[in-house]
């Protein structure tokens, strides 16, 4: 279909020509143009143009011959054909070892062999193919513009030109992956992809991969990739692509605009889920509408708030650069983990992002809530411990599990993510159950008597404390954690004995209260925590 190296060196005319090297890659080199050069190369050879040449001037130098073959190599172009007899006797066998190294088709020419007439064949067979290109191009264009008025799918229109040009052919999105289900398994192509212009590679088996960019107002990359089917295949002209890709387009277009109406339609299902707000249109009607996004809410449900933490560090270190980029990376490594971890486990999965939060909401049975949730959770580690995501703060809200519970379950899990991380650092899960304490201390922290009441049991301590030096709070914090055993606190503050005992004696004197005494250990502990809460988190 392309005019191509082989096509010139099979012709009549070129009988006498003798092809040094690229053997492999003669039928996919296409030819667009073709020139006569002699030294200097400068910025003279186009991309795929036939270079002749009788390289005069560097018969006696190999160095400088080398130098002026590897310039037009570099420079693009389709083949180098040398005409020998007179200012080259013979081609040296350096310059065919670098051909044969760069896969650059190089050919020997007869001295008596005309170069007008070899540039008179080139252009009328490039002139013909340039018409065949048109009117397949056309063709083609005609039955992908039918096939989308008859409201047939992407696949079919692939399929349509992998038959048509012989060619395994996809469409790939740079965002979301592949559009269709003809995967290609060779890595081969894996250095063409996003490319910004069409590309053209050779593969080392005669194989070779075609790539070219699908430009959308929507500012989506996507990509039209095709890999020939044999060693002998000729590459598909840009013309036939261009034309098929302004059709192509459509079914993409189209695709996005269901996709967009989906995830508004997602979008506003979820805050209605999140507040809990399905009465004003009915629980049933509630129900219809999951069940048009393929969401079961007659399950029961435990909701889960992850935090991830550093993300743009981690994302910055993978090579994402700009904000956008980072949450589209972001939302579509978690939500692929989440899909894969919830169908490991034969669970249904609810889930939706706010900013950078991630609000899960997991299928369970009412026995063993928190095992279920932590199941789920270690699947996800795997994927952290891979690096595929970053780590990740977790919030539980386990205590409001059930069918319809969404919204309290949601703001449980919220709230024990927030205490949590705030108290016990990042990285952790927390559930509802285990930040109890803190949400106790945060409600007694509003009650002026009981802050009046910590300062008047700790205060001194603490003021003590900052004139001596002494951490009399720490020292005991940590006594009251070992339940009062003197020896394990003083090995745990790498104290002598006695001078422990002479710190709890003087705690035992500034608070007034014996150590000795249940209730005033309970109180001092209640106030130590009160303290905590309120000076050092803040």
């Amino acid at each position: 279909m392309q005019y191509t190296v082989k096509d010139l060196i099979t012709n009549p005319l070129l009988n006498s020509a003798n092809l040094l090297a690229a053997e492999t890659i003669i039928s996919s080199q296409p030819i667009d143009s073709v020139t006569v050069m002699e030294m200097p190369v400068e910025d003279f050879v186009r991309e795929n143009e036939l270079v002749l040449t009788t390289a005069i001037g560097c018969g006696n130098n190999p160095d400088l011959f080398l130098s002026y073959v590897e310039a037009i190599c570099n420079a693009g172009a389709a083949a180098m054909a040398i005409s020998t007899g007179r200012h080259v006797l013979e081609i040296p066998q350096q310059i065919i070892s670098y051909c044969q190294g760069q896969n650059f088709p190089l050919i020997e020419l007869p001295w008596e062999l005309r170069f007008g007439d070899i540039i008179k064949i080139t252009l009328e067979q490039i002139n013909q193919w340039e018409q065949n290109s048109q009117g397949k191009a056309d063709i083609i264009q005609r039955k992908l513009l039918q096939l989308y008025l008859d409201n047939q799918s992407l696949d079919e229109a692939v399929s349509y030109l992998s038959q048509e040009l012989k060619m395994e052919i996809f469409v790939e999105n740079e965002d979301s992956g592949w559009l269709d289900t003809k995967l290609i398994e060779s890595e081969s192509l894996l250095p063409s992809f996003h490319q910004a212009e069409p590309s053209l590679n050779h593969l080392k088996d005669g194989h070779f991969t075609q790539t070219l960019p699908m430009h959308l107002a929507t500012q989506e990359s996507y990509h039209l990739h095709l890999q020939s089917k044999s060693p002998n295949a000729t590459p598909i002209p840009w013309l036939i692509l261009n034309q098929a890709v302004t059709i192509l387009s459509l079914w993409i277009l189209k695709e996005q605009s269901k996709v967009d109406q989906q995830e508004k339609e997602k979008e506003e299902f979820m805050q209605i889920l999140l507040s809990g707000d399905w009465n004003a249109t009915g629980k049933s009607e509630f129900t219809k509408q999951a069940e048009k996004l393929g969401f079961d809410v007659q399950l029961s449900y435990v909701c889960m708030v992850g935090y991830p933490e550093n993300l743009v560090e981690f994302y910055t270190i993978s090579g994402s650069d700009s904000i956008n980029q980072i949450e589209k990376t972001f939302k579509r490594s978690v939500s692929n983990i989440l899909e894969s971890s919830a169908t490991l486990l034969r669970k249904k999965v609810i889930y939706t992002f706010q900013r950078h939060f991630v609000i899960v909401f997991l299928e369970c049975t009412q026995e063993n809530v928190t095992q279920q949730t932590h199941l789920f959770l270690d699947k996800m580690d795997v994927a952290v411990g891979k690096n595929e995501i970053p780590a990740f703060s977790w919030g539980i809200g386990e205590n409001q599990a059930g069918k319809f519970t969404f919204h309290q379950s949601h703001q449980n899990a919220r709230t024990a993510l927030e205490i949590g991380r705030s108290h016990k650092g990042p990285g952790l899960r927390f559930t509802y159950a285990n930040t109890g304490i803190y949400q106790l201390l945060a409600a007694l922290m509003n009650n002026p008597s009981a802050t009046e009441i910590m300062h008047a049991t700790i205060g001194n301590i603490a003021s003590y404390d900052r004139n001596k030096g002494l951490d009399l709070l720490h020292t005991l914090a940590t006594y009251i954690y070992h339940q009062k055993n003197v020896s394990q606190t003083a090995r745990t503050l790498s104290l002598h004995r006695q001078s422990l005992l002479y710190r709890l004696r003087k705690i035992e004197k500034l608070t007034d209260r014996t150590l000795d005494d249940p209730d005033d250990v309970f109180l001092l502990d209640l106030c130590l925590k009160l303290w905590k809460v309120r000076f050092e988190k803040g």
